[in-house]
């Protein structure tokens, strides 16, 4: 965009920061107050689950995919912005996790072969009511800086799976009704080919792994060699030692 017209969106229309939605200095950042109450994912990192080795308690549970990463913890600034996104219909919020996002491709899938990049479809009703599908959007913000070991980025096809409509939010369910609700409720877009891909599957959150996991069964099934998962933020199942690291911390800030 030209600077001179980029300036005046930029007063007519001020950045918001993606957290609490107040003006900030740009689309890609956050407040102080939203940056101070973000959490990264440090490492050591769990290979399986993708968080810290320290919050880890996922006992090497078994999923059709190969790991799963994300640059943020759900919580705090990063859970309320990716709220805004997907249920205050704010789109833009997804620039803010691009450059984390690229980041933690690079650097924790660094050297995989990846040759398609796609993303967790929305049902036909919920992209309409949104105008977009939240993970398609972070989809988006991917750039070849997040393949430095490639030639040439993964193809990119934001189509290549449907998700019919389940009935119930997966966020208003338990870990194991979360599993069975979306049991056969993804396919493979007719005329697509996933044969010996290595895919790259970008979602907003990844709570239980349970749409991962079935996504990465259909890839599989239809020949896919392997997937990978990135998304903007992981729960964070908390172990014995993260819990007891962290009230400790607590009584030393108080």
């Amino acid at each position: 965009m030209i600077p001179f017209f980029r300036k005046t969106l930029e007063l007519v229309f001020p950045s918001r920061c993606a957290g609490c939605g107040q003006p900030s200095d740009g689309p890609d950042r956050l407040c102080s107050d939203c940056a101070d109450r973000a959490l990264r994912i440090l490492p050591p990192y769990c290979p399986y689950c993708g968080t810290a080795l320290v919050d880890c308690k996922c006992n090497k549970a078994p999923h059709a995919y190969e790991q799963a990463v994300a640059p943020f913890y759900y919580e705090g600034s990063i859970r309320d912005a990716l709220l805004r996104m997907k249920y205050g219909c704010r789109e833009e919020v997804a620039v803010f996790f691009g450059p984390p996002l690229n980041h933690t491709v690079a650097e924790r899938f660094f050297g995989v072969p990846f040759t398609l990049a796609t993303c967790v479809p929305a049902t036909r009703g919920k992209t309409a009511e949104r105008g977009f599908n939240q993970a398609q959007s972070l989809l988006e913000q991917l750039t070849p800086e997040a393949f430095p070991w490639l030639d040439v980025p993964p193809e990119t096809d934001a189509g290549l799976l449907v998700k019919r409509d389940t009935g119930e939010a997966q966020h208003t369910l338990g870990a194991e009704a979360r599993r069975n609700n979306i049991r056969n409720s993804y396919r493979l877009r007719p005329g697509r080919s996933v044969d010996g891909a290595i895919i790259l599957l970008i979602d907003d959150i990844v709570t239980t792994g349970a749409t991962a996991h079935e996504i990465a069964v259909l890839l599989r099934l239809n020949g896919a060699k392997a997937v990978y998962v990135a998304s903007a933020a992981l729960t964070r199942n908390t172990g014995a030692a993260g819990a007891k690291q962290r009230a400790e911390n607590s009584g030393t800030e108080n």
